[in-house]
């Protein structure tokens, strides 16, 4: 079994200072004089965007994560700050991000923002409220404490969900940048880009604030006029591929067993996490079914196990029957089981050490997760961020493959759900 390890980027299992120290081997001069990111993480959740950092490999410090959400909060403190020599210094700040101020932000000196907001504005199955809803008001308040602070972020990373990039939110955070003239590249990337067996088709930004030095290589493409590279939504290219990094075909992907709980086959474990009979009888032909030897499953949103259809796949563990579409019954000795969180996590590329404390239920841990992100992708992002952004120097205009990537992946949501 494929099992994705913290371990395999810093040289201790719980040193988690020691991790800023670590793994700076892939030397660049785009970093300038940043030898590690100092992080905000808001809308932490469940530790997405810290595990993203550490699989990196990229040195770095969360000095404050950010989130309301008492379960999640949980879980970030069972797994990361309880690993730090003074874990109360170090668990997630519950205040509203909205009512953060300036002074506050400016306290830490972070030089990296790594965020994603909430998605329900913007989702397709939701009433698409946009900056309307209320939900939206604290990443509107980080935009404005961006323009404020004397010394913002040199490196910010937000994730979303697929449609985000139609939103007025969108628009907002693009003027944003310009304003304050960072270089910024948007993405939509789905992770059996990266080798897993998942469908989660995703927007993704990334950003560096421009140094205007007047020391700069005068003959080189990197004396950026920034005035003449406003970007918005209307000329913005969203990239289908990560640049240099060598995405995955489709038959390529790793099959679906590789990410199973080691007893994912027996009774006790097909009992747990079985589908009630009930519900087969009644809604089971809109389950989407796979099998150990698949290489793709559908998005799992926070809905599973509660609603039926676009919440994510299940698991088929008897392949010796087929569903006949005009006999329900037929779906019966099939053992169909949901994936359990664990696994899930595993299709999200989370480290085989993070655990579900055990005061969350399987439904509270199906939740979270849903509203979790990929750390295999978000990983990828932060090392092309950290390493390699200002060696493409406008790229989301003048990359000369931007046609060729759009093409060659415009049919990566056709079996994808996102519904989240």
């Amino acid at each position: 079994m494929l099992f994705v390890s913290a371990t395999s980027t810093t040289t201790t299992s719980n040193g988690v200072e020691q991790q800023s120290n670590n793994n700076n081997n892939n030397s660049s001069s785009n970093n300038e004089t940043i030898d590690k990111l100092r992080i905000l993480e808001f809308f932490s959740g469940i530790g997405g965007m810290y595990y993203s950092t550490l699989i990196s490999g990229i040195p770095f410090e969360v000095l404050q994560s950010f989130d309301i959400n008492t379960n999640a909060n949980d879980v970030y403190n069972y797994n990361i700050s309880s690993k730090y020599p003074n874990p109360k210094k170090h668990k997630v700040n519950s205040k509203s991000i909205d009512a953060l101020t300036t002074k506050e932000l400016e306290s830490f000196r972070a030089n990296t923002w790594l965020m994603s907001p909430p998605c329900q504005p913007f989702t397709r199955v939701g009433l698409q409220k946009d900056l309307q809803d209320n939900r939206t008001n604290s990443f509107v308040h980080l935009l404005e404490q961006l323009a404020a602070l004397a010394e913002p972020p040199t490196y910010i990373l937000i994730e979303n969900v697929y449609g985000f990039e139609k939103s007025n939110a969108r628009d907002l955070l693009l003027e944003t940048f310009n304003q304050l003239q960072y270089q910024f590249q948007e993405f939509h990337l789905t992770p059996t880009q990266f080798g897993l067996p998942n469908q989660r088709l995703r927007y993704f930004c990334i950003a560096k604030k421009v140094l205007l030095n007047n020391d700069s290589n005068n003959n080189s493409n990197s004396n950026i006029d920034i005035k003449t590279k406003i970007v918005t939504k209307d000329n913005a290219i969203i990239l289908k591929t990560i640049p240099s990094y060598q995405h995955t075909e489709n038959n390529e992907t790793n099959t679906i067993e590789q990410y199973l709980d080691e007893s994912y086959n027996t009774d006790e474990h097909y009992y747990k996490y079985k589908i009630p009979e009930k519900l087969l009888l009644s809604k089971g032909m809109l389950f989407d079914i796979k099998t150990i030897n698949d290489k793709t499953t559908n998005c799992f949103t926070k809905a599973y196990s509660k609603f039926v259809e676009g919440t994510g796949s299940v698991l088929q563990l008897d392949t010796n029957y087929k569903a006949d579409i005009n006999v329900p019954n037929s779906l019966i000795p099939m053992k169909l089981r949901y994936f359990s969180p664990k696994e899930i996590t595993r299709f999200h590329f989370f480290p085989e050490q993070f655990q579900f404390p055990p005061s969350v239920t399987v439904a509270q841990g199906y939740r979270l997760i849903g509203n979790s992100l990929n750390c295999k992708i978000v990983s990828e992002l932060l090392k092309y961020l950290f390493y390699k952004f200002n060696d493409d120097n406008n790229n989301n205009n003048n990359n000369s493959n931007d046609n060729d990537n759009n093409a060659s992946c415009s049919s990566g949501n056709s079996n994808n759900n996102n519904n989240e």
